[in-house]
Formats: structure tokens, sequence, C-alpha cells
């Protein structure tokens, strides 16, 4: 059956029906960039049961699949920060991460202390460690970013390099650290915040905007400057962990308030203007450049993502848990199989 363009997910833009043109829908998606026939098939078209909606991926054609050649030099600790009402999506995230990862030193989970007893159950089944904070309340998605930027505070002093990886994200493949590096450094793969536009079909010469074009500015007021990169391209990204602390210090220096204090007195609901993937990786764009290998989504070849990202608050309906059962039952190559046991 041919898919109809109008109701098609791609950005929130796609959400409200546009009034159709003489035979044709405009499409927002920045990979199509033109008019759709009412019932033209699209293989890039989005249903309400795709398990991508809302979810941009903003790394389709990564194609790179070979590890770093050389170890890791310190041990890499992967970080989730989250909060009961995601617990059945990390369930499955530790589910894959316990099938898939290889090499890591460990996996931190943080949360609200209040919630302790939803989290507890999870040292008799993963080979976890819990933190927990507390939640001041109104405040739990400020406090999450917050956390998020604080792991040397409180991740194993032995730790190197962090992964920051959200509840709602589900390792696919066989990954070990040396997926995340390459020529010996973590690497971030990034876009022109540019890049986030394209020709609005029905009116020639203007923009139509994607979602993640709204993050620009609160990412560029909480640095105190103007980056010219969109960073979370892949919400899974490896940090040294001495970044945490120079990152906190340089928002506290731009912010007199502090750095927690500016961060809660952000708006706690969507859209936040108080950033975190894209702000951390941004000054470490302008401040650390030296410390990373930096990939462009513009110009390919970049590593493949590893892991599948969705949308927490979309809940988990049957297809998701079906594609995340595949990921469970992925068959590793021989080669695979041979990394994972170095």
């Amino acid at each position: 059956m041919d898919k109809i363009c109008a109701n098609c997910l791609w950005w929130s833009a796609n959400h409200v029906k546009p009034e159709k043109a003489e035979g044709s829908y405009p499409c927002y998606n920045p990979l199509i960039a033109r008019d759709m026939g009412g019932n033209e098939f699209c293989e890039h078209w989005l249903g309400p049961d795709s398990t991508e909606a809302n979810v941009p991926n903003h790394t389709p054609k990564g194609s790179m699949t070979e590890p770093n050649p050389n170890p890791v030099d310190g041990p890499v600790e992967v970080l989730i920060v989250t909060h009961a009402k995601d617990f059945d999506w990390l369930v499955m995230a530790l589910k894959c991460a316990q099938r898939h990862l290889r090499g890591f030193q460990g996996i931190t989970v943080v949360y609200p202390h209040h919630q302790r007893e939803n989290f507890a159950p999870l040292l008799d089944q993963f080979d976890v460690k819990l933190h927990g904070f507390d939640e001041i309340p109104g405040k739990g998605f400020l406090q999450h970013e917050i956390m998020l930027a604080s792991g040397d505070l409180f991740l194993p002093t032995t730790t190197k390099y962090v992964l920051t990886c959200d509840a709602d994200c589900m390792f696919r493949m066989p990954t070990t650290p040396e997926h995340y590096f390459w020529n010996n450094k973590p690497y971030c793969i990034v876009r022109s915040w540019e890049s986030l536009t394209t020709e609005d079909p029905q009116r020639p010469g203007s923009k139509v905007v994607s979602d993640c074009l709204m993050w620009r500015d609160p990412t560029n007021h909480q640095l105190g400057f103007s980056t010219p990169i969109f960073g979370m391209c892949m919400n899974t990204v490896v940090f040294p962990m001495d970044l945490f602390p120079k990152y906190r210090a340089h928002i506290a220096k731009v912010h007199p308030e502090g750095f927690e204090r500016f961060m809660l007195s952000g708006r706690n609901e969507w859209p936040q203007d108080r950033m975190d993937f894209t702000a951390m990786v941004s000054y470490a764009y302008k401040h650390m450049p030296e410390r990373f290998h930096w990939f462009d989504t513009e110009k390919p070849p970049y590593p493949v993502d590893r892991k599948r990202a969705y949308w927490s608050h979309g809940g988990i309906h049957e297809d998701i848990r079906k594609e995340i059962e595949g990921f469970l039952n992925y068959q590793p190559t021989p080669e695979e199989v041979t990394r994972m046991h170095e």
C-alpha cells in the first residue's frame, strides 16, 4: 500500500497538516526537501507506528564499523542518568548493554534518591553501580542535565573516559570502547546549525527549520559564545573525565550565580532552555578540540551509530519491543566474536 505523505511524522512541522497544494504535499524531511504526490511511495516515510517518530536520525550515512586499532588508554565507564518513569526502558537498555558491550569498566545508573526502591532490584539482575541524588521537586530534567555533567564527582576514581547514554538508547551490535575512538581519541559527530534547515518547497527561497535548530540560542546563551556546530548528532558520546569540571567552571564564569543555580533556574518543561549534549560538545569543540577527533555528517564517511535511540515519552509499543528483541538476538560475525573476547 502506498504511503500518504500528509501523515508522515518527520519533524513537528509535519504534525500540523498543511493545506494540500494541487496534487502534492510539502515535505519537511531534510533528506527529501521536495513536494511529494499524495499517494507517492517514499522510503523515508514515517507513520504513527514508526519506531523512529520524534527521534531525528542525524547519522544516516554512518558507514565506518571498524574500531580504533589501538586499545583505549584508560578505563571507560558508561553513565546513564534516568528516573522511575523510564525504568522499563532502562531494563531493556541494560539487557542490550549486557548482550553487546565488552571492555568497558562498568555501568553507573544515576537516579533520584527517593526512587531507590525502584532501582535497587537492578543490582540483582545486572552488573551495575547505582548512584542517587536528592531531587528538587519540579526540577527533575534540569538535575538530569546537571548529573550528566558531573561524572567526575561520583564515578569510580579510576575512570578516564565516560560514555554518556540515555535509558532509551539500545545497543544493537557488539561494541567496545574502541568503537568510540578514532586516531586514538574519542570522536564527536557534529554538523553545522545551517545544515538543520532546508528549502521550503512551497515557498522558494525561504527556509523550513527542523526541530533541532531551536537549541542553538539556548546553547549559545549557556556557553557565552556562538558555536558553529550542533553537537547532539549521536547522544552516546565519550568525554574525557577532566572535561566535566572544566565545563562546569566555564558555565560558572559566564553565569555568576554558578553552574547549578544557573541550570536550575531554567525551564523544566519542553522546550528546555538549559542544554546538555549540545553545550558540552560545543565547549569541547572550542576549548579542547585537540582532545577529540571530529567528524562532520556533511562529509562522510563517519562511524555508524551502534545503538538505536528511541523517544521514551512515546511509550514502548509492540513494534519497538520486537525491534529491541531483534537487537538481543543479533548474531555477531566471527570477527566480532573474536574482538569481543580479545
